[in-house]
């Protein structure tokens, strides 16, 4: 168990500057940025994003969860990605004048002919990186993603003052791409591999159809408001619902971001020792929850001045957005670990066509409600949540008898918990009115008087968190 935690706690310090520098590009770019160029990068980035999830077909989740790794399975893994990420990289770039034509934005041709370059170089990043993973030796994926990072923010901000408006974002991404290749390159301690076996790849070829097919409907559902939007909408209000789908998404990532490298290998460990899959996935879920979902609630409460905060008074619109989909994400984080699960099972096949059926009901019910209301697109993702929390949980009974009393009992102190942490955000804002300015009073309040009540509620309650907080803590002390 040392390992793990050891392995959390570098993959979290990891996680947490990067997204915190992606904070500082967020809210540095939406005040450079107007909603309209937001939103036509948006629309582009969506595409690819969704294609993306085919360019290393789950070579790298194959790699982790493998029992024995011999060097010629790790160069078919690495032949079977420059054979999909490279197709998909000229596919990118035929395809761009198409996309815009249709959503008759013409700089989509250019933005997709930008970001398909990242395409020739992730198979020699992501097959090391699933190898540093596998033996949870996040330590070293810690610089990789901070000065990859930083790099991002640099090249974006420079060209936004140059004048290169949404560009600027694609260069940013590659920036981003390129020094990670130099640093797995050049660093001891990644693994390197450039020869590559392109005979004998179908075992990975299956199960990366399998996972690379949920991953592209997981994506889609994130993505669905920015293409339906940017097609029956205009691009601004693509901005403006992405700024507050991205503002509630930045903090439940952020959260979970630690944790989620290490739970897939975490859980082919417990697989492959003879552990208890469904007691390992419900310890993690009850850890992950009872930090997710307070802040999650909070955010909901209080994301008029969170928005400013984060991006400025005119982005206000997008307040209300981002506090129906942060309920939304307070749902789906429920099972946020169940693809690792059904991974680590085995049970790609239903992972696959759970993702494809939340897919294509939140195109169907995004189309539906865009009409009636920019609003209603938020509670149609509450609708999906509640949708998904009652497909898994059936899923998961079926497929490896979870106990649906047992499990969601288990999680009654996160609940309490978080409806805790909202009630004392909601007693803030009659002392605190949230509309009045300036936004940094309410803010700085509730950053105060919130860690300690969780953290008491944690301890009043007894909550496992609690002890692995102390125990942390007395390690670095």
């Amino acid at each position: 168990m040392s390992k793990v935690r050891r392995a959390v706690i570098f993959s979290s310090a990891s996680q947490y500057v990067v997204r915190l520098i992606g904070l500082a590009a967020t809210m540095i770019v939406a005040r450079l940025l107007t909603p309209d160029e937001i939103g036509t990068f948006s629309v582009a980035s969506a595409i690819v994003m969704i294609i993306a999830e085919f360019k290393l077909l789950g070579a790298a989740d194959y790699l982790v969860r493998e029992e024995t790794l011999t060097d010629q399975k790790i160069r078919r893994a690495l032949g079977l990605t420059i054979l999909i990420s490279w197709s998909l990289g000229l596919v990118i770039m035929g395809v761009g004048p198409w996309v815009a034509s249709y959503y008759e934005l013409a700089p989509l041709a250019i933005i997709f002919l930008i970001l398909a370059t990242t395409f020739f170089l992730g198979p020699f990043i992501s097959i090391p990186m699933a190898l540093v993973a596998r033996r949870f030796n996040f330590k070293i994926l810690l610089a990789a993603n901070i000065f990859s990072s930083i790099a991002s923010l640099i090249v974006t901000v420079i060209l936004i003052n140059q004048g290169f408006s949404f560009y600027s974002l694609a260069w940013g991404h590659v920036a981003k791409i390129l020094v990670e290749f130099l640093i797995v390159t050049f660093t001891k301690g990644f693994p390197t591999y450039w020869r590559p076996i392109f005979s004998d790849v179908g075992l990975i070829a299956k199960f990366g159809i399998y996972n690379s097919l949920t991953n592209l409907f997981k994506k889609g559902v994130a993505v669905a408001p920015d293409l339906v939007i940017g097609k029956m909408g205009t691009t601004a209000q693509v901005g403006m619902f992405s700024r507050g789908q991205g503002f509630v998404t930045f903090l439940s990532g952020t959260l979970m971001s630690g944790a989620a490298p290490v739970v897939l290998p975490y859980l082919s460990e417990a697989k492959r020792s003879g552990a208890n899959l469904i007691d390992a996935y419900t310890k993690a879920t009850l850890l992950m929850c009872a930090l997710v979902w307070p802040v999650l609630a909070v955010a909901s409460v209080a994301s008029l001045p969170a928005i400013r905060i984060f991006f400025g008074d005119q982005w206000d619109a997008a307040a209300p957005v981002a506090s129906v989909l942060a309920i939304w994400l307070i749902l789906r984080s429920t099972h946020h670990f169940a693809n690792n699960l059904l991974i680590a099972s085995g049970n790609e096949r239903v992972m696959l066509k759970k993702e494809a059926f939340l897919f294509v009901a939140i195109f169907v019910l995004v189309i539906f409600a865009f009409p009636i209301g920019f609003q209603a697109v938020a509670y149609s993702f509450l609708a999906l949540g509640i949708l998904e929390t009652v497909v898994v949980t059936v899923l998961l009974v079926r497929v490896l008898e979870l106990n649906v009393f047992s499990f969601y009992r288990t999680l009654l102190p996160d609940l309490l918990i978080t409806l805790i942490c909202a009630a004392a955000t909601f007693v803030i804002s009659i002392w605190i009115p949230f509309e009045a300015k300036p936004a940094w009073k309410p803010i700085a309040v509730i950053a105060l008087c919130l860690p300690p009540i969780w953290l008491l509620s944690l301890f009043v309650l007894g909550h496992p968190l609690y002890k692995e907080i102390g125990s942390t803590a007395k390690r670095k002390v």
